[in-house]
């Protein structure tokens, strides 16, 4: 585990902070957050995909992984089974 939550982010840090230009350099952190959201949102959807199958080979009905997975519906714990 990184020692503080912002050690992931250090390389774009230094990335966007060798851009002199301000403008260049807001340019280059509207792409990087662009691309840092699909990339949190592609984690996102995995994890909840393990997550759920995994409860569910364990013998969960889809009502109980929804329960654990922080009292969502059966219907939408089965969306996260299916990467939805």
């Amino acid at each position: 585990m990184a020692d503080s939550l912002d050690a992931p982010f250090a390389p774009y840090e230094d990335q966007l902070r060798a851009i002199t230009d301000l403008h260049d350099r807001w340019e280059a952190y509207v792409d990087q957050a662009k691309h840092l959201e699909r990339e949190l949102e592609s984690y996102r959807k995995r994890q909840r995909q393990e997550i759920a199958t995994g409860l569910k080979a364990q013998g969960k009905t889809w009502k109980e992984v929804g329960e654990v997975m922080g009292g969502v519906t059966y219907q939408r714990a089965h969306q996260f089974g299916r990467g939805e």
